[in-house]
């Protein structure tokens, strides 16, 4: 099937990521960047290497300034215990729809989320996710935002 996409939209069938340590929590968004500190501070301290660049899935419209936020982070080690954390052999989202960000984030979500929605929309497709938000560890402020769809 051909597909229709906003401009700078691209079309995958998969994203995944192997031994991947999680954490769900709340918080408001100006407290975002101590979050992401305080998440990866904890897995150092664990002993946890990183094995890719962080995620974190938006879980919720944060209309009171509140997000629910899962944090996931690919991991070297096959098995990694850090309190309040969970730990995935594997993660993986299948039928993906993604654009990059590569400055003005902040500004640039938004439109971000309209074209992915939009896309969704022109082909008949359904959200079957969270707004996946992808941060790349090396490189400055680019980042890429994913949804995944119902295939029919």
């Amino acid at each position: 099937m051909d597909y229709v996409v906003a401009e700078g939209v691209t079309n995958e069938a998969v994203f995944e990521a192997r031994n991947v340590i999680k954490k769900r929590t709340r918080f408001h968004v100006s407290q975002m960047q101590g979050e992401l500190e305080s998440f990866m501070t904890a897995i150092e301290k664990a002993g946890g290497h990183p094995d890719g660049p962080i995620v974190y899935s938006l879980n919720n419209v944060p209309e009171d300034g509140i997000m629910d936020v899962e944090f996931l982070l690919p991991l070297q080690e096959e098995y990694l215990e850090v309190e309040g954390m969970r730990f995935s052999t594997y993660f993986e989202i299948n039928n993906v729809l993604m654009v990059s960000l590569d400055h003005g984030y902040e500004e640039l979500t938004k439109e971000a989320y309209a074209r992915l929605l939009w896309t969704l929309e022109q082909n008949d497709q359904e959200l079957n996710t969270p707004f996946y938000h992808i941060l790349q560890t090396e490189g400055a402020g680019r980042v890429t935002v994913l949804i995944g769809y119902a295939y029919w």
